[in-house]
């Protein structure tokens, strides 16, 4: 007997990152959608007024303490959520960090940061989760990916291969786990207001033969400033791929992603770095 009792139905949602962003706006809508929310973060006194007084809305919900880039932790965080419901239904691997420099000057401790997180943290949480699945023979991954996980600009590099190396590890995976009936997604946003985003504001360009490279690149950040959708709105895309009958693997959120992966379509690998570095 599980020692969790309320709501015993309602399909269990484990979500990394729930601090802030995505991982906030996706824990409150699968919350309001009748799921029961077990929404992460590395420090869970950090979480948000709106999204605690969302969860205790509704028995059942929980905040826990996860950080994805410790095996003990994410091994912890796990076991309470299958002794208490008995099952994680859905597992939603958002947590994730950026970087802004050149490949030549990057710090190696960064870079490994990185993939730390972006790469080796969803590994992690995703290899607890999936002898539960397998065994059930059913579930559901969600992989919080970007468009830098399908096309690549100066500055870059180190974010954009730790997106690239999660593109290439779930479609793996959904081959893997298609006859064990668990599913994968992979969410590729576009620039979106949160606290990636802002890292521009706190970067300083001095002293480096790449300076034209990373200063356009803060430009292209501070300009989504002004126009880039809202968690809120990969929030709902992460909820319609959970509950989309087709079995798609890629969902791509926002115009301006798809018309960047669009754009990218057309040109040669040369015709793309050429336009890269001339603008």
């Amino acid at each position: 007997m599980t020692a969790f009792s309320v709501n015993d139905d309602l399909p269990v949602v484990l979500i990394t990152g729930c601090s802030s962003g995505i991982g906030e706006a996706t824990a409150i809508d699968f919350a309001q959608a009748g799921y029961r929310v077990y929404a992460t973060m590395r420090d869970p006194s950090s979480i948000s007024d709106t999204l605690k007084e969302i969860l205790q809305e509704s028995a059942g919900h929980k905040v826990l303490s996860l950080d994805v880039d410790d095996s003990a932790s994410v091994k912890m965080a796990v076991t309470k959520v299958q002794e208490e419901s008995g099952r994680i239904d859905i597992l939603i691997n958002n947590a994730g960090i950026s970087s802004i420099s050149s490949v030549e000057e990057i710090k190696m401790e960064e870079a490994k940061a990185v993939f730390e997180t972006n790469l080796f943290g969803v590994l992690r949480v995703t290899q607890a989760v999936m002898p539960g699945m397998r065994g059930r023979r059913g579930g559901t991954i969600v992989n919080v990916s970007s468009v830098a996980g399908r096309l690549v600009t100066a500055g870059h590099g180190i974010y954009a291969a730790s997106k690239h190396a999660l593109e290439a590890i779930s479609e793996s995976l959904a081959i893997e786990t298609k006859s064990f009936g668990v599913r994968v997604i992979l969410i590729e946003p576009g620039f979106i207001s949160t606290a990636i985003l802002n890292k521009a504001d706190s970067v300083i360009v001095e002293d480096t033969p790449y300076v034209e490279h990373l200063t356009r690149l803060i430009g292209m950040y501070k300009e989504a400033q002004l126009t880039a959708a809202s968690p809120e709105v990969v929030a709902e895309s992460i909820l319609k791929a959970v509950n989309d009958p087709s079995g798609r693997l890629r969902y791509v959120v926002g115009s301006e992603a798809q018309c960047r992966l669009d754009e990218r379509k057309l040109l040669t690998d040369q015709e793309w770095i050429n336009k890269t570095f001339l603008n």
